[in-house]
């Protein structure tokens, strides 16, 4: 299993695309009237056509971390500047070498600037809840439209090199401890009384109380996808089931793959995608479309 693509809201395509393509500057790999898809390093962002969704104005989380090196980070910074995206100021934690950066795009899912080491020719800030007094706005990175930039101004030709982590927001941290733990096989990294931090698909996923910002209930974005073979897709479908976690037949996109939705207990939607199924799943798949999925119905009881 290993963790693919962000499916993600999008209020507006034509923003959604200018803002990828141009201010991110991703690979354009597919675009129509309802969905895009770009790339970038390792990993896909799929943006789909949904009305809310994103990231609640004034909240941390779910946001979706990208790698930089101190030159991208430095580079990315002007180039969200130069094109009116708000951003908050650079900065890190104390003692850690590290630089961070928050924004969203015109539809409001938020990303972060993740550079290992440092945020070279900025100055960094030192967090208030990490022993500093830098207070970040979020508030201040919600954004109605992308303003168009300024010709005149040349901005960087940077990009950043991929994906490094994401947080989503639980309703009970010690709840979603023990749903990535015990039920779906994540491995722990990291953990503290605010925050957890898991590997699960190969990927760095992160756990922070919050009250909002879950998937809603009829919505299928945002999402998180994993790439699985055949068995362990039926194996990790098997293992919901016995626990009681709400599952549902696997469906397909085109006939020929097969995905199975599921959620956490705060209601985070996450997808299996077997992109070569064996006969058996295919055949189970190829006859019920993504869109025959209610989705309401993978919501875990209160």
């Amino acid at each position: 299993m290993k963790f693919s693509s962000l499916h993600l809201p999008s209020s507006d395509l034509a923003a959604s695309r200018a803002f990828y393509v141009d201010v991110l500057r991703t690979d354009l790999v597919a675009s129509d009237d309802a969905s895009l898809r770009v790339h970038l390093g390792d990993f896909d962002i799929f943006v789909g056509r949904q009305d809310g969704g994103g990231t609640p104005n004034g909240a941390e989380y779910p946001h979706y971390a990208l790698t930089v090196t101190p030159d991208q980070y430095v580079g990315l910074k002007q180039r969200l500047d130069g094109f009116g995206v708000p951003t908050n100021l650079p900065w890190t934690r104390k003692n850690a070498k590290y630089a961070l950066m928050y924004f969203r795009d015109p539809s409001g899912n938020q990303f972060e600037l993740y550079s290992p080491n440092g945020g070279g020719t900025l100055p960094l800030r030192i967090g208030d809840r990490a022993g500093g007094d830098y207070h970040i706005d979020f508030d201040a990175l919600t954004y109605e439209k992308l303003p168009a930039t300024n010709g005149t101004v040349t901005l960087p030709a940077v990009s950043a090199s991929g994906f490094n982590h994401m947080t989503v927001p639980v309703r009970d941290l010690a709840e979603g401890r023990r749903y990535f733990l015990e039920t779906v096989g994540a491995s722990l990294l990291f953990e503290s009384k605010t925050h957890v931090q898991v590997v699960f698909g190969e990927a760095e996923l992160g756990m922070a109380g919050q009250s909002r910002g879950y998937t809603p209930p009829d919505a299928r974005f945002p999402r998180r996808r994993y790439t699985v073979e055949p068995a362990e897709l039926r194996d990790l479908k098997a293992r919901l089931a016995s626990l009681g976690v709400p599952t549902h037949e696997p469906v397909t996109t085109d006939g020929s793959d097969a995905l199975m939705y599921f959620r956490d207990p705060s209601g985070n939607l996450f997808e299996l995608h077997c992109p070569s199924p064996d006969d058996a799943l295919r055949n189970a798949a190829r006859n019920r479309p993504e869109a025959y999925l209610d989705i309401r119905t993978l919501m875990h009881a209160r």
